[in-house]
């Protein structure tokens, strides 16, 4: 099966880490995963992703600042979309101060986190 894109998926909860990689993985993306912001940086690299789906709430340093780092630095040409719990103007705002490219809400059913994401990937090209 072709390959949609390539994905990083970043979260500190292992269960959503899982899930959402297997679910993304049986849907045809190449996903690889981080659980901790300090392998993000080298995972991007590696990975070389077409979006980087970053979990706001992580331990030591948020998604946000991650996101302006990331921009900054090691993935300034990589979609980088925020994927949180938390409530829609609050990823509103976040999205506004980081520079991400979306967000994208965990409750989400799986279709809408696929074509939000095909949405993302295809505007990168």
């Amino acid at each position: 099966m072709d390959r949609l894109g390539t994905i990083v998926v970043v979260d500190d909860e292992p269960f959503i880490l899982t899930a959402t990689a297997q679910f993304l993985r049986s849907s045809g993306y190449e996903v690889h995963t981080c659980d901790q912001w300090m392998g993000v940086a080298m995972v991007i690299r590696q990975a070389n992703p077409d979006l980087v789906l970053m979990d706001y709430n992580m331990p030591g340093l948020k998604g946000d600042e991650m996101c302006r780092i990331l921009k900054r630095n090691a993935a300034a040409d990589i979609r980088i979309v925020i994927f949180s719990s938390e409530p829609e103007p609050d990823l509103v705002a976040i999205v506004s101060r980081c520079g991400a490219d979306g967000y994208i809400s965990k409750q989400e059913p799986g279709h809408r986190l696929l074509r939000a994401l095909s949405t993302h990937i295809t505007s990168a090209v």
